[in-house]
């Protein structure tokens, strides 16, 4: 679904429901998603999704895309509900309480969904996020950092409702620094080294070529990443 050409890595297709993208801080991981979603120019290459060039056809790209930055920023004087009813409007889906009370009480905010953003801890405006990320039907879900100040019992959801929206046919790109998790979810690993991929399977490929196949995720990473 996803294809990229930048001039800092050889040509490439991702083509995996489920990548990791790993690296260690300052290797590229999140420019190369904002460029994915159109934040960010390349220099050079091409990036498409399902065909459309995120330069060219931004629009159209954008609209296949749910995407939730690491440095996540929302509309504090919003609610939460305002806040996702405005989401999905922009998404060309009508507002439906009763489908948000759902998501709030799925992530455990259903209490605070009509508080006003700016009262919200770390951990809530994650879960908005999250939830905003996921609506209006995406077709791939672009995530930096998605498990960042998430208590462990919103960790396992997560995994499960990525797990069972790539098992119906949707792709997912994710960017962290938990490698269990990574290790778990991801059917193909790619590994940065100073903006140049440096590793590109799927995990146990990947521990198979380093011999490291009965040891944490962590150290097949380390091995790549570290050098």
């Amino acid at each position: 679904m996803v294809n990229w050409w930048p001039s800092m890595m050889s040509r490439s297709t991702w083509t995996a429901r489920s990548s990791g993208l790993l690296g260690a801080n300052g290797a590229g991981k999140s420019t190369l998603l904002k460029m994915l979603v159109g934040l960010l120019k390349p220099d050079a290459g091409k990036l498409a999704i399902d065909g459309h060039d995120v330069r060219l056809d931004g629009v159209e790209a954008r609209r296949l895309v749910g995407y939730l930055p690491e440095d996540l920023e929302l509309y504090e004087r919003l609610t939460g509900r305002e806040f996702l009813r405005f989401v999905t409007g922009i998404k060309g889906e009508p507002p439906d309480d009763a489908l948000l009370d759902e998501a709030f009480d799925e992530f455990g905010i259903l209490e605070k969904s009509d508080h006003l953003i700016k009262e919200y801890s770390l951990g809530m405006r994650k879960k908005t996020g999250l939830i905003a990320a996921m609506a209006g039907r995406p077709r791939l879900l672009v995530l930096d950092e998605p498990l960042n100040a998430l208590d462990a019992q919103t960790m396992r959801l997560v995994e499960r409702k990525l797990e069972a929206f790539r098992d119906a046919g949707g792709a997912v790109i994710l960017s962290s620094h938990v490698m269990g998790f990574v290790d778990r979810v991801c059917s193909r690993v790619v590994v940065l080294r100073e903006g140049r991929i440096v590793a590109n399977d799927a995990p146990a490929q990947l521990r198979a070529a380093t011999g490291l196949e009965d040891v944490p995720f962590d150290d097949v990473f380390f091995r790549y990443a570290l050098g």
